[in-house]
């Protein structure tokens, strides 16, 4: 009996390391991938909040054509080319809202822009009784 164990000394401690680095593995890959999910959904907020912005610019540049008729006849004069009718900035994002004519309407794409990364908005306007409103969004 005493041959078997001296012959097994070791053998726990090679199981023990082999356990080990399976859990390394196991938790540098769970590592890795945690790190992908966390950087693909901040990316995707950043253009959340960019769209947002877009959105927003195409609003306030409704509410400009209402208030101003230079804005709005401007849009309205806005035909195959694309009319930029208004810039801002909200928070650290910058937009620039423009028109284009529609058959039906008026189309204002709204860009949200920070450093590189740009988002898409547009906006289907309608004229009724003078005052203009947001029939509906393309996406």
């Amino acid at each position: 009996m005493n041959k078997i164990m001296r012959g097994e000394r070791g053998m726990v401690s090679v199981f023990g390391l082999c356990a080990l680095g399976i859990l390394m593995i196991l938790s540098a890959t769970m590592y890795s991938v945690s790190s992908n999910h966390i950087s693909s959904a901040r990316r995707f907020l950043a253009r959340d909040a960019l769209r947002n912005t877009a959105e927003d610019g195409v609003r306030l540049a409704v509410a400009r054509m209402n208030a101003d008729t230079e804005t709005a006849e401007k849009a309205k004069r806005a035909t195959s080319q694309r009319e930029s009718i208004l810039t801002g900035k909200i928070g650290d994002a910058s937009f620039e809202v423009f028109a284009r004519k529609k058959e039906t309407g008026i189309r204002l794409l709204g860009v949200g822009m920070k450093e590189e990364e740009r988002a898409y908005a547009i906006g289907v306007v309608k004229e009724n009784a003078g005052k203009y409103s947001i029939e509906h969004w393309e996406r």
